[in-house]
């Protein structure tokens, strides 16, 4: 079978984004519609940016809030709310000029009091929001004058960029901080930035509607309105795109891509993406305590078959911890399908007949199921008998929050990874670094150099060291001492109807409508 390079596939997505791009040009002649309907597999969880944890979220609040800095479709980070930026010699000490002239939707000024308010809230450990780990680095956050504000951490922080940029760095109303407390986020009412749209309704698990914000401070949305519809069977999405129900969705089956495609009142947009999927291992229970037995897994997985099989057209075989588009990745290349290899480490690790364990799995993941099945199938070739437990999404992500490794039973589970600050140390850090419980660190890894690198690379703000440290934290973590079996790199797929132009789609696999408009004939 011949392999195809990772570099050529990506060269080639970007191509066909390109050119797709090029043919979804509005139509002079078409009439212009001012509400889209957008269809993902699930609702919004919450609007609070210091609470969401999922890409429905994030993608709705994108529209609602700003940040101070962001990302932009190339994922470089240009100003938002902040017009400079700049670190003192010291690389703690950051100052931000902020603009001026800006109001919140619900009419207080943005001054540099809603960036203090909005820190102050979410370093409350008091309060318990999720992404309090995402910012605990930050030591202080002052007001020097209305429209300056300076952040020091508590240590130089090599990632800090990226996550100012991200999705939870978004400012609050210090009004509606006051008024809702942890209520904020979670009506429509209490949903307040300063974004191109504002909430209008939310009815839980059915529609999200936003309406365009008149008093925005950039370019103003196309769309009067934007319409968020959930629709979380695969099926009944793709129809709702054909039939016109949904302008726009996401998450589309890899069996329907090449039929949409074909179709000309559709438009297939792809990008190269943060996630990458894979499994990965409770490595505090035995035999999985064996970094061979984890080695022989890894080995015994074909993963081009499974991305020629199941992901035609939405995935590259991984080649490293993390995917191209982030920073800090390493190219380590693909590990290769050596079932002698692996039938070898598992002799060597006492285990010349394998052994029997469990394949923990849910129909959340796109053909998550599948997935496991063909990995259990590949694996009896080496001797290893796996069971598949297919668990219900809400009883499968308690396993995941604060157990010991002692409570947890899955051995073998299914894994989605993708960072949203698109850089390694978001990546790597909060899933691998040693810690008692699976609050992130999901399969209990524990490597003591990897500690010393991650924290080492944590604190380093030049690029060239930052990078050297990061390449060794990949080597011990993909190829010396697996944590996981990574499987592919998943590109981010939308598909919209003819008519819909300029949706922005970005590789953190969230898709926004700042800029998009709908004509049809």
């Amino acid at each position: 079978m011949a392999h195809s390079s990772t570099s050529r596939i990506l060269a080639l997505v970007v191509l066909a984004l390109g050119a797709t791009a090029c043919g979804n040009t509005p139509d002079a002649s078409g009439t212009s519609r001012d509400t889209l309907v957008f269809s993902p597999p699930a609702d919004v969880t919450t609007l609070d940016p210091h609470n969401t944890t999922d890409s429905q979220s994030d993608q709705a609040i994108l529209m609602i809030y700003n940040t101070l800095i962001k990302f932009d479709e190339d994922m470089q980070i240009v100003g938002d709310l902040a017009e400079q930026w700049g670190v003192a010699d010291d690389g703690r000490t950051w100052t931000f000029h902020l603009r001026q002239g800006v109001r919140f939707h619900d009419g207080t000024p943005f001054t540099a009091a809603a960036v203090t308010k909005t820190f102050e809230r979410v370093l409350d450990a008091a309060q318990n929001h999720k992404r309090l780990p995402l910012f605990n680095m930050i030591a202080s956050v002052d007001a020097v004058d209305d429209f300056t504000v300076r952040i020091t951490t508590e240590y130089p922080f090599g990632a800090f960029e990226p996550t100012m940029a991200h999705v939870s760095a978004a400012i609050l109303s210090p009004t509606a901080i006051e008024r809702y407390g942890k209520g904020l986020g979670y009506s429509a009412e209490a949903s307040i930035g300063t974004g191109p749209y504002r909430v209008t309704s939310w009815r839980k698990d059915l529609e999200l509607a936003l309406t365009r914000n008149p008093d925005y401070w950039g370019q103003p949305g196309q769309l009067a309105s934007i319409v968020y519809r959930p629709i979380p069977e695969t099926a009944a999405r793709v129809i709702a795109l054909e039939t016109g129900a949904a302008d726009v969705i996401t998450h589309v089956p890899a069996t329907d891509l090449t039929r949409l495609a074909e179709n000309p009142a559709i438009a297939i947009l792809k990008t190269v993406s943060i996630g990458a999927r894979g499994f990965r291992f409770h490595v505090q229970r035995p035999p999985f305590t064996d970094r061979r037995v984890r080695q022989a897994i890894s080995y015994a997985i074909d993963r081009h078959a499974i991305v020629d099989n199941l992901f035609p057209g939405q995935a590259a075989v991984s080649t490293g911890a993390l995917t191209p588009i982030m920073r800090g990745y390493a190219n380590l290349g693909e590990i290769p399908y050596d079932p002698d290899r692996a039938r070898r480490l598992l002799a060597e690790a006492g285990f010349p007949n394998g052994f029997k364990t469990r394949i923990a799995t849910t129909a959340r993941y796109i053909l998550g199921v599948e997935l496991a099945e063909v990995v259990a199938a590949q694996l009896q070739l080496v001797g290893i008998h796996a069971e598949i437990d297919v668990i219900e999404w809400g009883t499968f992500i308690t396993k995941y929050r604060g157990l010991t490794p002692e409570e947890n039973p899955m051995e073998i589970f299914i894994w989605g990874a993708g960072a949203s600050t698109a850089d390694a140390d978001w990546g790597l850090r909060p899933l691998f670094f040693t810690h008692p419980t699976n609050e992130n660190n999901y399969g209990y890894y524990s490597n003591a150099e990897f500690d010393d690198v991650i924290t080492a690379a944590m604190r380093e703000t030049d690029d060239e060291r930052r990078q050297a440290l990061y390449h060794r934290a990949q080597e011990i973590l993909y190829l010396e001492d697996p944590g996981a079996a990574w499987l592919f790199d998943v590109f981010y797929v939308i598909a919209t109807r003819a008519g819909v132009h300029d949706v922005s789609q970005f590789p953190l696999g969230v898709t926004t409508f700042e800029r998009a408009t709908v004509t049809f004939d």
